[in-house]
């Protein structure tokens, strides 16, 4: 990953936070009822995923703004957020954090190892210092 990009874990909001392993972090997986439900919604907004590696989809460009889903086994997935600070995509940031609060999904920071919730795309603005207020640290894990 490189510096001028960051990534989130989407969490159900009751889950524990995600637990630090050698390989990074491994969040709680989600249901795959779930999944499936946000995979088909991705798909009407962003467009067919393709496959990084097996049980591995990504919904966007490989260097930019785009959404992993990994398949980790027959019962869950984990999904993650890359963000891409180069690109002026304020459009993308609402989109996740619609997803995110519709699902009653809550997002995981490893940068910072907060929980941040998703706002509503109502209180969205244009400007640089706002770029990311659809994003509000709730909490410290």
């Amino acid at each position: 990953m490189a510096v001028w990009q960051f990534d989130l874990y989407i969490v159900d909001y009751d889950a524990p936070a995600p637990r630090q392993t050698g390989d990074g972090w491994q969040p709680p997986p989600l249901p795959l009822s779930m999944v499936y439900k946000v995979q088909e919604e991705l798909a009407h907004y962003m467009g067919p995923p393709w496959q990084m590696l097996k049980n591995w989809l990504v919904f966007g460009p490989e260097n930019g703004n785009r959404i992993d889903i990994l398949f980790e086994d027959d019962v869950g997935a984990e999904i993650s957020v890359r963000c891409d600070i180069r690109e002026e995509a304020p459009q993308f940031l609402v989109l996740v954090s619609d997803l995110a609060r519709f699902h009653g999904f809550k997002f995981f920071s490893p940068l910072t190892r907060e929980f941040i919730a998703p706002n509503s795309s109502s209180s969205w603005r244009q400007s640089d210092e706002a770029r990311l207020s659809c994003l509000t640290v709730t909490a410290r894990t």
